[in-house]
């Protein structure tokens, strides 16, 4: 049986596995191809897994995620198109990173991360501002110090 598909891509950087969700135009692809080159910018491992729609299940009370086979290693790069990259089958999801309008972010929330419930799988949560890779890029650096205070900074 297919696991389900959320709209979202996931991408990994370092060992921490990013699930991206955010309506269509909220810039997850360019969020993504960002989150890879600065991992890869700082020599560690940047890559892909899915883009625009990711299967997740849990696994051992872990969230797994995979691309569907039809778009396995492929990103839609808006007005380029659809190109190949390397890119990862699977990957364990550590955070959720939730795209919203900036003015739906509080400035100083209480908790710096939410939890969200997927698969049956409880996950961390970083809000970021959609079409603001730069901004996201930043918060989630602070959400992947926050989970791993002795982790290398991977992005």
């Amino acid at each position: 049986m297919t696991p389900p598909a959320v709209h979202a891509n996931c991408v990994v950087v370092g060992t921490a596995g990013l699930l991206i969700r955010g309506g269509a135009g909220s810039g997850k692809t360019t969020l993504s191809d960002i989150l890879v080159e600065a991992a890869r910018a700082k020599g560690n491992l940047g890559l892909l897994v899915a883009d625009d729609y990711t299967h997740v299940a849990a696994a051992d009370g872990r969230l797994e995620a995979r691309a569907p086979r039809t778009i396995e290693g492929r990103m839609e790069v808006r007005g380029f198109g659809v190109v190949e990259t390397r890119f990862l089958p699977h990957a364990q999801v550590h955070l959720l990173v939730e795209l919203k309008q900036a003015d739906a972010i509080e400035r100083m929330p209480e908790q710096v991360l939410a939890t969200t419930c997927l698969e049956g799988v409880h996950l961390p949560v970083v809000m970021c501002p959609q079409n603001d890779p730069e901004h996201s890029l930043r918060l989630i650096r602070w959400a992947l110090r926050h989970l791993f205070p002795k982790g290398p900074d991977y992005i």
